[in-house]
């Protein structure tokens, strides 16, 4: 296996890549039973999605009976606890990255079988905090085509200053409490009429919903579908802040400039390889498969834009090193394939790091690209 330091020059990161494209596939727990492996072939739109369906089909045969039981069980907050727990420990991350990564942009199902595509989205969706059919409009339809831009893009990072932590408390309340009524908002403005009418219909759907399950069984809506949502709404914001922490000042719109990759990370391993972030807002239809060969292709072009690019940590890790001060332990993991910043020591690195931790100043020229 091909690998190199950290700092090994430009070959470092084709090696790191090749490491997670030579990496055992994790993102499952237990593979379908023989016999329905062929079927499921046959209904993917690609057949190398088969770790997706795998998951969704854990998903839907271990944790959604688990939370049902809960609803016909004396009410127990214990047991409510433990699912959470246990739940949110196995699948989260697999769940969220597949679900908003994947097959948010890609379809799962062959054309003929969409009706499938839907049980992710509307059913599966809401047992990890994400309201059914809601979180396209947010992530696709507005993420991706504003290119976080703070003008247009709800979830832009760009007016915070991203290592302070009261900053983000207002980022992640605003998306909490405020995304249900921007969100519509933001259809009308780009005059989305269709998006509009879907969105306001599956959160109508949604509050209805949990209303009357909460009506009917309080201890069991408030551990399956609350509290599942303001963690995931914590989970989801801290990882687009993350991801979108260190902005390129002069290219905030650059794929290169707002965004990183995370590479030979262990939990690419787990989801899909979204440490790859450049890659995914380069072109966010790009196979989850395809993602470390094509950073192995574009290493030069990560060269030129001055992209960050780290080794053997994941995204989380990069959020939680900015918020406790420790950019002298991030550059320890930067990876050196021919930026102009090649030549710096680690405290001219740290100071590199600590000037994309600004607040991209209004009126920048966001559509000056390199």
């Amino acid at each position: 296996m091909c690998r190199t330091g950290t700092r090994g020059g430009g070959s470092g990161g084709h090696c790191a890549a090749q490491f997670d494209l030579e990496a055992k596939r994790r993102e499952y727990i237990l593979p379908a039973p023989a016999w329905a492996q062929s079927i499921i072939r046959s209904l993917l739109n690609d057949p190398r999605d088969e770790p997706v369906a795998f998951l969704f089909l854990n998903v839907l045969t271990l944790a959604v009976p688990a939370a049902a039981a809960l609803f016909f069980l004396p009410p127990s907050h214990s047991l409510g606890a433990a699912y959470l727990a246990i739940n949110y420990g196995v699948f989260i991350t697999r769940f969220l990255v597949a679900l908003l990564h994947v097959t948010d942009h890609r379809r799962l199902f062959k054309a003929e079988y969409n009706y499938l595509n839907k049980i992710a989205v509307h059913f599966l969706a809401p047992f990890y905090g994400v309201p059914s059919g809601l979180y396209s409009l947010h992530h696709t339809k507005m993420h991706h085509s504003e290119s976080n831009g703070a003008h247009s893009d709800l979830s832009s990072t760009e007016p915070y200053q991203r290592d302070n932590v009261l900053h983000f408390l207002v980022y992640w309340i605003r998306h909490t409490v405020g995304a249900w009524v921007e969100l519509l908002v933001y259809a009308l403005y780009r005059r989305r009429f269709r998006l509009f009418g879907m969105c306001f219909l599956t959160e109508t759907a949604y509050f209805a919903g949990v209303y009357l399950l909460w009506q009917w069984r309080p201890v069991a809506t408030l551990w399956t579908l609350v509290i599942p949502y303001l963690l995931s709404s914590l989970a989801l914001m801290f990882g687009n802040w993350s991801q979108h922490i260190f902005i390129n000042p002069e290219h905030p719109s650059s794929a290169y400039g707002m965004a990183y990759n995370c590479v030979a990370c262990p939990d690419n391993a787990i989801t899909f390889n979204d440490g790859y972030h450049i890659q995914h807002h380069l072109n966010s239809k790009t196979h989850w498969s395809e993602l470390p060969k094509r950073f192995q292709e574009t290493i030069h072009e990560h060269a030129q834009q001055q992209a960050l690019v780290f080794e053997g940590i994941g995204v989380f890790e990069v959020g939680l090193g900015v918020f406790l001060g420790r950019l002298d332990s991030l550059v320890k993991h930067i990876v050196i394939c021919g930026q102009p910043f090649a030549s710096m020591d680690s405290g001219a690195l740290v100071e590199l790091l600590r000037s994309r931790l600004k607040p991209v100043r209004k009126g920048h020229d966001r559509n000056k690209m390199s």
